[in-house]
């Protein structure tokens, strides 16, 4: 039965006393109420920066730097996940193992993912007691030798394995080598929180100015000063301390690849064998920049923005999984899996594993970001572990 509209005058009335008492009803639950449902507490991550910068003062010159190159470069596509409310990982089925399994799990590479892969093999050992875990971090460029000599189980890497790599393993094998990606990241540029650079962002032809001596990305001039970028007072003269990885890296590969246009690193860069050891140096010097994987970040440096065009793209969860940030990146585990056979019993539960909730969870609880649910069940179905 249809209801009689009220007059306008009680309308008024009515909806001025509901919203008298939803203000109190809100004081109330602010004071008592300690669980935060807003997507920022349940996807901590998405958040951006906050921006530090005091309009009243500005370290910048009116006149604005060259202009951006237009070039681009090819970027590490990822597969873009709904973002909600509810993590994407917590859509996946729990691990529960189809066999027990004992022996070595051995990973040798990037260090990159020394937490995520610390984290999965910690907690797989509570399913299958025993495990016994050895795990090497020294770069991406140290996991094909490892499959092919038979020292490793699996190879994390953070980027794609190169074409002399593949030959490497074929020539041993027969086949190539599989590889999966297990997580996403964004490669952030990090400087110390007291730098104006912070709130600005740079360019992809700026970062190339600054970390390379071929600037094949069209800026007109090297980058060497604070003051080279605008900045003015005090950060006008003072030097760009630049730290990089060192070239054992699968990080110092895809910077130079993505941000160099394969162009060379200029060799007065400080190069460093760790990515801690890259933000620490970030942490400890106010002129200094440095780039590194996302869960690598802490309270004591900000990332920058990139600048495409004249949009400021943040690195976070958001704009990793849906491509926009352009240091988007796949985080790869690759292993030894001949075709048409089914992985070993061991790698096959580790694998499961890593795409359950559980293993995608320690994927974000370490900093970095989870694959959608529809790619860990494509890389299940092709395996043949489902």
């Amino acid at each position: 039965m249809k209801t009689a509209p009220f007059s306008r005058l009680a309308q008024h009335t009515l909806l001025g006393t509901l919203g008298v008492l939803l203000i109190a009803g809100c004081t109330e639950s602010t004071s008592t109420n300690t669980t935060n449902t807003s997507k920022a507490a349940a996807e901590p991550m998405l958040s951006s920066a906050p921006n530090h910068r005091q309009e009243s003062q500005s370290y910048f010159t009116e006149t604005l730097p060259p202009p951006v190159s237009t070039a681009t470069v090819k970027t590490t596509v990822v597969k873009p996940i709904t973002t909600t409310m509810t993590p994407s990982y917590a859509s996946l089925p729990n691990y529960v193992p189809n066999h027990a399994v004992r022996g070595r799990v051995r990973s040798i590479g990037s260090d990159t993912m020394d937490q995520i892969v610390a984290a999965w093999e910690k907690d797989f050992k509570n399913y299958h007691q025993g495990i016994r875990v050895i795990h090497e971090g020294k770069g991406s460029s140290t996991a094909i030798p490892a499959l092919v000599e038979g020292r490793s189980d699996f190879g994390p890497m953070s980027r794609n394995v190169k074409p002399a790599e593949v030959e490497k393993f074929k020539a041993q094998f027969g086949y190539e080598p599989t590889s999966l990606p297990v997580a996403i990241d964004a490669l952030a540029v990090y400087v110390h929180p007291d730098n104006p650079i912070k709130d600005r962002g740079l360019s992809m032809s700026e970062l190339d100015a600054i970390f390379s001596s071929t600037r094949r990305r069209g800026y007109s001039k090297d980058i060497v000063t604070w003051g080279d970028l605008g900045l003015t007072g005090d950060w006008a003269n003072k030097p760009i301390n630049v730290y990089s990885r060192n070239s054992a890296s699968g990080t110092y590969g895809f910077f130079k690849d993505e941000v160099l246009n394969k162009g060379k690193y200029k060799s007065t860069n400080r190069e460093l064998s760790g990515s801690e050891e890259v933000v620490r140096s970030v942490e400890n010097d106010p002129y200094g920049i440095g780039y590194s994987g996302f869960g690598y970040k802490t309270s004591g440096v900000s990332t920058t923005p990139i600048i495409e065009g004249s949009n400021p793209i943040q690195a976070n969860e958001e704009n990793a999984v849906n491509g926009s940030y352009p240091l988007s990146r796949n985080l790869y585990l690759t292993f030894n899996q001949r075709p048409g056979t089914e992985p070993k019993t061991l790698h096959a539960e580790f694998i499961r594993y890593v795409y359950s909730s559980e293993g995608q969870g320690k994927v974000s609880a370490n900093g970095y970001f989870p694959v959608s649910p529809a790619t860990a069940d494509q890389q299940l179905t092709t395996l043949g572990l489902h």
